[in-house]
């Protein structure tokens, strides 16, 4: 993988689910990079694609999905050219992925040992006793008391926060060039936050690996990402580093995103809301999916194609009419 292309590519990813009820056109012209050693932040609404968007680069989406164009470039080779066989063997090794829920993820009725040994087995040489002393080790690495103990325990004897320990000692047992945290920190509480989210960023540092980190919390994006992607209703809105996204957000969508975060700085009266809801994504849809929420709206903002502006280097917005 050279370092002068992007570890990940994805252009103009487009992705459907064929419902009873109708087609929902859940990503449309979906397109950015990660580069090798970079933490990227995915933000947006519950809804606007962030998870669709990530199972679709692992390989795991729905059976109702259907990709109708695009492609997803990783290393230098497009994953749409792979065989399903090839896929399951780059889940894990090269790609490895933090699910929301750890609990659900793991399975409940096998110990923590079994479940790391599995993954060690499928994606390395170790063998034998190897596999035991790389589990406890990597136990170890993220920070779990009594590693032995732990070993020997099933989920549902685990802390949420020690749960996602492990779910984290999993994804990154093979040493994978990306890994993709889908909300990781959902439902712990703030100290427990902060002390996973530094494991995520130290194991990133320390093996060089691209991180996606998919959340609705911009105080954690800001924190934590070099960049930030901005999304609603399946549209990538914009894409900036992450300083002077939050110094000059220029889609409206981003800029009530901000509006509508606490910080040390800003009273609550101070917070925004953002009007109106998300579009029903089974109807046909303006060009601008924001369209009907925008305060800024201009006619000519309904009509296709949905401009995607460089204002900045590395600033990119999808809007006829940036800040």
């Amino acid at each position: 993988m050279e370092s002068r292309n992007p570890l990940l590519a994805v252009d103009n990813l487009s992705l459907e689910f064929r419902t009873r009820t109708g087609v929902v056109k859940a990503l449309e012209n979906v397109s950015f990079e990660i580069k090798k050693g970079e933490t990227v932040g995915v933000v947006g609404e519950s809804g606007s694609g962030k998870s669709v968007m990530s199972y679709a680069i692992m390989g795991i989406s729905d059976p109702a999905a259907r990709i109708t164009s695009g492609r997803i470039v990783f290393g230098g080779i497009s994953l749409f050219e792979k065989s399903g066989q090839e896929l399951q063997e780059m889940r894990g090794r090269e790609i490895s992925m933090i699910f929301q829920s750890p609990r659900t993820a793991l399975n409940p009725i096998r110990t923590i040992g079994s479940q790391l040994e599995d993954v060690i087995y499928r994606h390395s040489s170790f063998r034998g006793r190897q596999i035991r002393g790389r589990a406890l080790d990597l136990l170890n690495q993220v920070h779990i008391p009594d590693p032995e103990k732990r070993y020997r325990a099933y989920p549902f004897e685990l802390s949420g926060g020690m749960c996602q320990r492990v779910m984290i000692a999993i994804a990154i047992s093979s040493n994978p060039w990306l890994l993709i945290a889908d909300e990781p920190v959902t439902g712990l509480d703030v100290t427990t936050q902060a002390s996973i989210m530094d494991l995520i960023k130290d194991a990133a540092r320390e093996r060089n690996m691209g991180t996606i980190l998919i959340t609705h919390d911009l105080g954690l994006a800001a924190e934590y990402c070099d960049r930030i992607i901005v999304m609603h209703s399946g549209h990538v809105v914009e894409v900036a580093d992450t300083e002077r996204l939050f110094m000059r957000p220029r889609h409206p969508y981003t800029a009530k995103l901000i509006g509508a975060t606490p910080n040390a700085s800003r009273d609550l009266a101070e917070l925004s809301s953002i009007p109106g809801n998300l579009p029903d994504l089974r109807a046909e849809l303006p060009a601008c999916r924001y369209s009907e929420r925008c305060e800024h709206l201009k006619e000519d903002c309904l009509e296709p194609p949905l401009p995607r502006l460089e204002t900045e280097a590395g600033h990119l917005v999808a809007c006829r009419y940036p800040l």
